[in-house]
């Protein structure tokens, strides 16, 4: 598993010969940034709107506490080892940004379509990335409901990560997180429920695309 990261220099000396490849990287790049920028924006825009409170039987039963450390950890650990290790692979990184630029666009538009407030109780999740890039001085977004981010990027992890060790990591933080989110009331349980099925048809989408165009081939056969 370590020794796969020694190959990360001969990896994109290679692929960076194929000018495919570098076209993908450049333009899935901007993509993945733009979709980034367009979601913190509206989302703040959105905070304003009146939204529709639902009465979830799940998080009647859960007594809310907040698990913010926990669910931090588990996000941006997976994160970064899912990260490092798939950069001996440019193309399925180059695949992953595109999947999760899909994610972010699907994500600003069902919150668009589904105005929600968040649950009477909820207890609000400190994320310090999410602080900086997200929240402002004056709005603190908590009605980026559904579908939930969080639970949504590690189903994604998972779906491209590496290594049977990875992806047995991904999955126990997808589980934990989207647990722990509905105990502290941040997300409904729909929220979480529909996540991983927007991260698995961004991830299809992009395989079918890529087939479809044999993208990525050179790189194999090099």
């Amino acid at each position: 598993m370590i020794k796969e990261l020694t190959h990360i220099p001969d990896a994109w000396q290679k692929a960076w010969r194929f000018g495919t490849f570098r076209n993908h990287l450049l333009i899935s790049l901007l993509v993945f940034c733009a979709s980034c920028l367009c979601n913190f924006h509206y989302l703040v825009v959105w905070q304003s709107r009146p939204g529709i409170l639902i009465n979830d039987i799940v998080l009647s039963h859960l007594q809310p506490h907040n698990f913010s450390a926990y669910i931090f950890f588990l996000e941006y650990s997976t994160l970064l080892m899912v990260f490092i290790f798939i950069l001996p692979y440019p193309d399925r990184l180059v695949r992953g940004l595109q999947m999760f630029a899909i994610i972010l666009f699907a994500r600003t538009t069902t919150i668009y379509f589904m105005p929600l407030d968040p649950p009477r109780d909820m207890v609000p999740l400190i994320d310090p990335v999410a602080n900086f890039f997200l929240h402002t001085h004056d709005v603190f977004v908590t009605k980026d409901l559904f579908f939930s981010g969080h639970v949504s990027a590690l189903t994604l992890f998972f779906l491209i990560a590496t290594n049977k060790y990875l992806r047995a990591y991904a999955l126990i933080a997808t589980l934990t997180v989207g647990t722990l989110i509905v105990w502290q009331h941040v997300h409904y349980s729909l929220d979480v429920l529909f996540a991983p099925l927007a991260s698995y048809a961004a991830f299809k989408v992009v395989e079918w695309g890529h087939t479809q165009t044999k993208y990525g081939l050179e790189l194999q056969d090099a």
